[in-house]
């Protein structure tokens, strides 16, 4: 029982700490950019589960190919920008892996377009340098581990210098999941072992009936 109890715990908690989702994390629910893409000001919340909080940024439909679905967003619109989303369900000192797709303004020429992903408190930079083209955004996968603080986290986004005015790094495909603590996977199935010696030795035994 105390082996069933302990993975309970143990389920209880990683369930809780997998509650924490990105609402609208490949920006396909938003307003409208046809075939090419809109411009969005601070502070500017069109873009479902999303705020631009500085600056501007571009919200692309058919200008070039997103990652995921149709759309995607340049965090440099008509100057530097930023966008950020409250996310919910975290667990205080649960790790978590913040997942997302980066390229960048092809318009802006060859330089390197960096930014930084912010989570938790703590900003961490990242940088994308490929040649890439309107055909071919060469989209570029990140990752990035957090330690939550409290029961939810901002999470944000932001261009800096190298976007010059309006050509900055983009952005597509958000996602967040909660790091697996190995000592709870091995509670988990230390419990759920038992559980099933439990079972198997509860099972009914068939009685043989003697034929007169």
């Amino acid at each position: 029982m105390e082996k069933f109890l302990t993975a309970a715990l143990a389920l209880g908690l990683a369930t809780a700490a997998n509650s924490a989702t990105v609402t609208n994390g490949s920006f396909e629910l938003g307003p409208d950019p046809g075939s090419s893409f809109i411009t969005l000001n601070a502070i500017d919340t069109s873009v479902t589960g999303w705020t631009i909080d500085t600056g501007s940024i571009d919200y692309i439909g058919g200008y070039w190919p997103a990652q995921d679905g149709v759309r995607s967003i340049d965090l440099a619109g008509n100057s530097i920008g930023s966008i950020s989303q409250l996310i919910g369900g975290t667990v205080a000192g649960q790790a978590y892996t913040v997942n997302f797709w980066a390229s960048k303004n092809p318009d802006g020429g060859a330089p390197l377009r960096t930014g930084t992903v912010s989570f938790g408190g703590v900003d961490v930079p990242f940088a994308y340098s490929s040649a890439n083209s309107l055909g071919n955004m060469m989209w570029a996968p990140y990752s990035f581990t957090f330690v939550a603080t409290g029961s939810s986290e901002l999470l944000s986004f932001a261009a800096d210098g190298s976007a010059g005015c309006c050509y900055g790094p983009a952005l597509d495909n958000v996602s967040i999941a909660a790091v697996p603590e190995p000592a709870t996977w091995s509670m988990m199935l230390l419990g759920f072992g038992a559980i099933g010696v439990g079972l198997r030795r509860r099972k009914p035994r068939l009685s043989h009936r003697q034929i007169a």
